[in-house]
């Protein structure tokens, strides 16, 4: 099995419109929203590799939920290797300076985003607004489900800063046959019908659609024969019922 995402369109766009934010035009915010398993995770991965470490550290936090303001300045001030100190105020003052020191400037990427206080993402706002040289020593990565979009168009200050805002909304109805392809050694048994079920049972969703196929094959038992779609709608429903 290969466990590569399959670089179906939707995903392809969104990476290429945050390579070009980051690291051509230098947006000091850039926005990533999609529903759980469309990609996003796997897009970060990408990036990430791909990424020039001479000219760019990469400071990733996931559990959002937990980072509030203060530990925002303190995650920065372990990724730039400095001491934190002992009140807020100091910590910012050192991790500010310790940033115009830098020679590489600093991706900070918050996954899961929608879980952050407003007070850790007005705090990420400071950040980047303290920069009055406009050298960008520091750009932020908001990523998280679709209703991040609301969360942050109630923060005008901030939304108006986010020039870049993508969505990825997972893959098109004829990208799924070279998607199982993608990832399965073996060849598809579903026909026409039955891979339209279990798309528009998974919404499109790469990471929906490939544990519903497994279940399809599952059920369906080692007959290489194409499995009738009246079995497919039947290990669907039985897949909402589970």
């Amino acid at each position: 099995m290969n466990l590569t995402p399959y670089p179906f369109e939707d995903f392809l766009r969104a990476k290429q419109r945050l390579q070009c934010a980051l690291f051509e035009h230098h947006e000091p915010f850039a926005l990533l929203t999609g529903d759980t398993g469309t990609g996003k995770t796997a897009l970060l991965r990408e990036l990430r590799a791909e990424i020039d470490r001479t000219r760019y550290r990469v400071i990733y936090f996931a559990q959002a939920r937990k980072l509030g303001a203060v530990g925002l300045v303190k995650v920065i001030a372990e990724g730039l290797r400095v001491r934190p100190g002992l009140c807020h105020a100091l910590a910012l003052e050192r991790v500010l300076r310790a940033l115009l020191d830098e020679p590489r400037t600093l991706l900070l990427w918050l996954d899961e985003a929608h879980e952050l206080p407003e007070e850790t993402l007005t705090e990420a706002r400071a950040l980047i607004e303290s920069d009055l040289e406009g050298a960008r020593p520091i750009q932020v990565l908001l990523v998280g489900l679709p209703k991040l979009r609301a969360q942050l168009q109630a923060q005008p200050a901030l939304w108006r800063r986010i020039g870049v805002r993508e969505q990825i909304t997972g893959l098109r109805l004829p990208e799924l046959d070279a998607f199982l392809a993608h990832h399965l050694d073996s060849p598809q048994r579903l026909c026409e019908q039955g891979l339209s079920a279990l798309f528009e049972h998974a919404k499109g969703v790469p990471g929906l659609l490939l544990p519903l196929y497994r279940a399809i094959l599952e059920h369906a038992g080692s007959d290489p024969d194409p499995i009738d779609p009246i079995a497919v709608e039947d290990t669907l429903q039985r897949w909402d019922l589970a």
